[in-house]
């Protein structure tokens, strides 16, 4: 790929890693990340000085994480008073660098130094540097490298500026914007510290389950989210990491779903240049980002058992080694872990570690789905309504019958999917008030119905079954019932335990999980997982 066309690719990643709903300082410290990965470079990085009242923002790097070699302090003064950038070629000739103060080891090494002024408008805030060791001895042409770090450091200073001007207290546009309804403890007043103005709703099972994270939050122990998938784990995440002695430190998060073991290692643990192709320079892991911070690790379940031993490793000593490095790294994070699987069946069956499992499950939190919080769907309606009038400059609002459809739905998907009808809902609204009529549901193209085919779905009304040991449920025959093909045969008895029904899908689908998904109205995996959930042993012919 030429310069142009990976630079430009560039630019979309760090306007994506700054504009991510976290901290502005873990904002920085992934631009710098991912700049490490565009530019040759040893250490990188942002400094944003102190305006009047407010303390300044300490240095993020976000690659390099080894104390850097040098002593920019006088070049960032020079860089932030001039207002333009600065190229230092052998920072050995340059009085702006104290050469005396470096490691014995690199005083003979001819370190290039680039920097260029953070702005916002004509307003200079701070500086992004970056240096490297000088290779060769022909001379070189900077101006394409100092453009392209003209172009990042904007998007830091217009980052920097808008996170101010909407968060006063430092924290993300994300989180100040949300809905303030749910708070910590039942204490008054804005502070973000003691409340969780991100999760909607007043209903007994969520205020139980806040309850336990704030109680957690004081602790540095390990938590594992469990819960159906849509019912907010990562945000529940972002609360307990809020509401901790942490709250000033990083709060990195990774899906570990559909990573092989080799790509998983690498972003957790990070990489040395040349540990493998495609390893053009240094790296740093997601564990070295979230030191003295939180780590979220969502989808933990779907970890491969190899590496399962090399995390369990990593949490046992809280030390690692970057991919292709021989350094040991010392690192100190609270690690929270999210996963919709059932964990204990999976260990049982020797899917998961029993020993990673405990050391993760330390507090385990599992999240109510949305049919067993009461009231609280008109609440969340109202907060994704509202978010998509400000997007989309909209003034649409709920009729009194509308949001009583909307509770009488189950929502098998949860939050996730209730906003999901809410958007679309809002989108092909007819008029400025949202009535029974507009709901997908009401006209037979419900996605819920959709997918609950055969689970006794009645409009949005009913859940897809969760195949949850115990549960009954009332099966409606459809109007081919009547003959040997209709589902009534497949299912039998109008009233069936989900154990039964789950074996009679499988014999009538000869064994075979894919055709009894489509029997079912699930996916071959949700399957899977009721099969190993009732201990039902798959027939092989």
């Amino acid at each position: 790929m030429h310069k142009p066309d990976m630079w430009r690719s560039g630019i979309y990643r760090i306007s994506r890693d700054l504009l991510a709903s976290s901290r502005l300082e873990i904002a920085f410290s992934h631009a710098l990340n991912s700049l490490s990965s565009l530019l040759p470079m040893r250490h990188g990085e942002i400094v944003i000085s102190a305006e009047e009242r407010e303390a300044e923002i300490p240095v993020c790097s976000g690659f390099g994480r080894d104390t850097p070699t040098i002593e920019p302090k006088a070049a960032i003064e020079h860089i932030i008073a001039t207002g333009a950038a600065l190229v230092v070629p052998d920072i050995r000739k340059s009085d702006l660098f104290n050469t005396a103060l470096r490691p014995s080891q690199d005083r003979h090494l001819a370190v290039t130094f680039m920097g260029v002024p953070i702005k916002a408008g004509n307003m200079v805030l701070g500086a992004l540097w970056i240096d490297r060791v000088k290779a060769g001895t022909a001379s070189d042409n900077y101006e394409e490298e100092i453009l392209f770090l003209t172009m990042v450091a904007n998007l830091i200073g217009l980052a920097n500026r808008l996170n101010r001007d909407v968060c006063g207290d430092g924290g993300s546009i994300t989180e100040e914007q949300a809905e303030p309804i749910s708070r910590v403890g039942g204490k008054p007043g804005p502070s973000p510290r003691t409340q969780v103005s991100w999760i909607v709703g007043e209903s007994p099972a969520l205020k139980e389950v806040i309850e336990t994270a704030v109680i957690v939050a004081t602790t540095n122990s390990a938590v594992l989210l469990g819960g159906e998938s849509g019912t907010g784990k990562e945000s529940f995440a972002r609360a307990i990491h809020e509401l901790s002695p942490r709250r000033k430190k990083p709060f990195v998060k990774l899906n570990c779903a559909a990573l092989s073991s080799g790509v998983l290692e690498s972003e957790l643990f990070g990489h040395e240049k040349g540990a493998f192709t495609g390893a053009i320079w240094q790296r740093a892991g997601r564990f070295e980002l979230a030191d003295g911070g939180t780590l979220l690790l969502d989808e933990i379940g779907e970890i491969s058992p190899e590496f399962q031993a090399k995390l369990l490793r990593v949490l046992q000593e809280g030390e690692l080694e970057r991919v292709g490095g021989t350094k040991t790294l010392k690192v100190n994070v609270r690690l929270i872990c999210a996963t919709n699987r059932d964990l204990e069946t999976a260990v049982m069956n020797r899917e998961f570690r029993a020993d990673l499992y405990y050391r993760i499950n330390v507090v385990p939190i599992i999240l109510p789905p949305l049919r067993q919080r009461e009231g609280d769907i008109p609440l969340l309606a109202k907060v994704f309504l509202k978010r998509f009038n400000k997007e989309n400059d909209r003034n649409l609002d709920f009729s009194p019958s509308a949001l009583d459809i909307l509770s009488r739905c189950d929502f098998p998907g949860n939050v996730r999917e209730l906003e999901n009808c809410v958007q679309r809902t809002a989108t092909l609204a007819g008029s400025s008030t949202i009535v029974p009529s507009d709901f997908a549901c009401q006209r037979g193209r419900c996605f819920s119905s959709l997918l609950g085919k055969g689970a006794a779905f009645n409009g949005c009304n009913t859940t897809i079954n969760d195949l949850a040991p115990g549960n009954r449920v009332s099966v409606r025959p459809p109007a081919n019932a009547g003959t040997a093909s209709g589902t009534a045969s497949i299912v039998g008895a109008p009233i069936l335990t989900d154990r039964d029904r789950l074996i009679n899908a499988m014999e009538t689908a000869g064994w075979v999980q894919a055709r009894a998904a489509r029997i079912l109205g699930l996916t071959p995996r949700q399957v899977g997982y009721a099969l190993r959930r009732h201990r039902i042993e798959v027939k092989k012919y």
